[in-house]
């Protein structure tokens, strides 16, 4: 049995899910909070959402360069905003303003199958019916995904530093967060000792991927995907890999980015285990426009069937007329050229990326070289600072450059970090050439504590 037991229930019954509306909660001890709200109020954030909320409030002065979040300063597709506007205004299209299905439209679900198979062809063919699933953005993905296979008293492995939506999504589904931590003295790879010490094979119901990572930017090699395999196929409960992929359009790693599912599946054929990988992908970072909220899933039928479910019952669906947009954007991207696909984004990622790392090693950081995603890691401590909101002030009074702590990619409080994970943080790159060349001059005037 893959799917949680909430999900078999509502598969086929009318109660509706209750959502919260807000990770930022009023003080936890008040009582009119919900015991699931009082769970994740405040905790977010790998529990620093208000010092996240204080940084990002000042981050967004005028004044300042805004490197906190990953938003691009650049326009998004312009084939999905041209397509979604037409059919906002045409009298013709009308329908489109209106509900989708809510498994999604059936032309971006179409879409989404046919882009895979034609860009990973080693994916094999994806029935968009059976094994895509729409959603209202990546994020409402993920909470879908533990919605849908996690039940109370399961737990589900993170690997440490991690998106900071995981761990709640976890929490409400009633699962327990169990840590792996990744070095950046390691190259932030996957310790394999680790990962059995956390795995209880009666217990743990997902094992939680991110290539290319957030936020330090690594691409999973095909031997840590295979030490994942390996202990999920030890499972007694089905164990699932669960792997968010929103930043496979933005991977430099030579080869570029490969699928997951298609290495689960390589290693279920060789091993003959059966392992299951339900995948999540973000219009978002694949046609830059994050505010539009739409994301998908796409696995085995029996997950995605689940999913739909827990879908329906929580967003319904996500906007008609983006949805239209993105369909027929992701119909325009015809390979994996880097200097083309995705509108270019993967290449603009590298070169920023390049020039950031650089420029800061030379200004006595220690610094992750990333091979994808929209972000690059830094630590402070040769500088001569104690924490990372100590440089994080020190930027934005000395430099007006506002850059992200890592903290709240944490799931332990600051002071159960070692040194040098209290001294990391991290800088979008997501953004313009001369954005980033302005970044870089102002983080030049920067002064080393000592």
């Amino acid at each position: 049995m893959y799917l949680a037991r909430r999900t078999v229930g509502f598969c086929g019954s009318s109660r509706a899910l209750r959502c919260l509306s807000a990770m930022a909660a009023p003080d936890c001890g008040d009582a009119v909070l919900s015991k699931r709200a009082q769970l994740v109020a405040g905790k977010g954030a790998g529990g620093h959402v208000a010092e996240w909320k204080a940084l990002l409030e000042e981050a967004e002065r005028p004044v300042n360069v805004n490197l906190t979040q990953g938003f691009p300063d650049f326009e998004g597709s312009r084939t999905a905003r041209f397509e979604a506007a037409e059919a906002i205004m045409r009298l013709e299209s009308q329908r489109l303003n209106q509900y989708s299905p809510l498994v999604g439209l059936s032309s971006l679900m179409d879409s989404i199958a046919n882009l895979y198979t034609r860009l990973w062809p080693k994916i094999g063919e994806m029935d968009a019916a059976k094994n895509v699933v729409v959603t209202t953005s990546g994020t409402e993905a993920i909470s879908v995904a533990m919605q849908t296979l996690v039940s109370p008293g399961d737990e589900v492995i993170l690997f440490e530093p991690f998106f900071p939506w995981y761990a709640p999504g976890v929490r409400l589904a009633g699962g327990e967060v169990k840590l792996v931590r990744l070095d950046m003295e390691d190259g932030f790879a996957i310790d394999r000792t680790r990962l059995l010490e956390a795995f209880d094979p009666k217990r743990t119901k997902m094992i939680v991927l991110n290539t290319p990572h957030n936020p330090t930017g690594r691409v999973l090699t095909r031997e840590e995907v295979r030490s994942v395999h390996e202990v999920a196929s030890t499972s007694e409960i089905g164990c699932v890999v669960f792997s968010d992929e929103a930043y496979e359009g933005q991977c430099w790693a030579p080869g570029g980015h490969e699928k997951v599912q298609t290495m689960v599946e390589d290693l279920n054929a060789e091993a003959c285990a059966r392992v299951k990988c339900l995948t999540m992908g973000t219009a978002s970072k694949l046609c830059s426009l994050t505010g539009w909220r739409v994301g998908w899933l796409t696995g085995p039928e029996e997950i995605i069937k689940g999913a739909k479910a827990m879908h329906g019952y929580s967003t319904y669906c996500a906007p008609s007329p983006f949805q239209h947009g993105i369909a027929k954007a992701l119909d325009g991207f015809e390979d994996l050229d880097p200097d083309t696909c995705f509108d270019g984004t993967g290449a603009l990622m590298r070169a920023n990326a390049e020039k950031v790392t650089s420029a800061m090693r030379a200004m006595g950081f220690k610094m992750y070289k990333p091979e994808g995603g929209y972000f690059v890691v830094a630590d402070c401590s040769p500088l001569g600072f104690e924490t990372n909101m100590e440089l994080c002030r020190t930027l934005l009074d000395e430099c007006q450059v506002a850059v992200a702590p890592m903290n709240m990619f944490y799931g332990r409080p600051p002071e159960e970090l070692s040194p040098s994970e209290r001294c990391l943080v991290r800088l979008a790159i997501c953004k313009t050439e001369p954005v980033i060349d302005e970044a870089i001059t102002r983080m030049k005037k920067l002064k080393a504590a000592n």
